[in-house]
């Protein structure tokens, strides 16, 4: 029967959460003593099965820590051992075998088109200025064109974009403020808005683009939806998985 103390628990505490958080709810110290068990138990498992992590991973995957601002290097390294056993396990254990069918795919496209559609987008570039004058100014040079938008944006914008030239991005409906989205999908294309006031100043938007709403195809959607349902098999895998193991090495908790 193999002990653990409390003791090795308060060290995985340590290693799973951030350092400053000085008091932890009684529910999240709960699901941590979980994966604190289920992490014991793969462990167990991995040893069992014979499996041990290789100095040469350890030490790859140290050297993308940087162990100078770690209080106890050999802990992490022990983590990252642990670690390597588990995924080690796991992967043979539990994932090796899974897999999406095409059948799968297209079975749950059709059961989840509405997730499928893509939004109408703009792509918009912004001049931002803390003056109303200032902003008025440039709307009447520009006269609703964008032929010197970017020059105008670098030489009075204060948006962070500014040094761009003002270029925003891509938003879908639903991504800008309403006050926002209203005028900036109501351009056409090539076509500059007048002054916009909000509380961060004084804006004139550029709609450089605009791409209309579309239903995904099939195809377009494959890939995705492959990694979706990948995830929720492997999720459901491990649970089982693990539940197995609870049933194979009982877990009494002395309190």
């Amino acid at each position: 029967e193999d002990a653990l103390t409390v003791g090795e628990f308060e060290h995985f505490v340590e290693s799973s959460v951030q350092q400053d958080q000085p008091f932890l709810a009684g529910d999240v110290m709960e699901a941590l003593f979980e994966q604190f068990i289920e992490e014991q138990l793969l462990l167990k498992a991995a040893k069992d099965a014979g499996i041990y992590a290789e100095p040469s991973a350890v030490a790859k995957r140290l050297d993308a820590i940087d162990t100078d601002e770690v209080a106890n290097p050999l802990q992490i390294e022990m983590v990252v051992r642990n670690q390597i056993r588990i995924e080690t396990l796991v992967e043979n254990a539990v994932f090796r075998n899974l897999s999406v069918s095409d059948a799968e795919i297209a079975a749950h496209f059709e059961a989840n088109r509405v997730f499928f559609e893509r939004p109408e987008t703009v792509h918009v570039s912004q001049i931002l200025t803390e003056d109303e004058g200032l902003a008025q100014t440039v709307a009447t040079e520009l006269g609703g064109r964008a032929t010197r938008f970017e020059e105008l944006a670098k030489a009075h914008s204060v948006g962070p974009e500014a040094s761009r030239g003002g270029l925003l991005g891509s938003f879908a409906r639903g991504e800008l403020p309403p006050s926002l989205e209203t005028t900036v999908f109501s351009l056409r294309p090539g076509r500059v808005s007048g002054v916009i006031a909000t509380d961060f100043g004084f804006h004139i938007f550029l709609v450089h683009e605009k791409v209309a709403a579309a239903q995904l195809s099939l195809e377009e959607a494959r890939d995705s939806i492959r990694v979706e349902l990948l995830q929720e098999k492997s999720d459901q895998a491990l649970a089982l998985y693990i539940q197995a193991l609870k049933n194979m090495y009982p877990v009494t908790v002395y309190r």
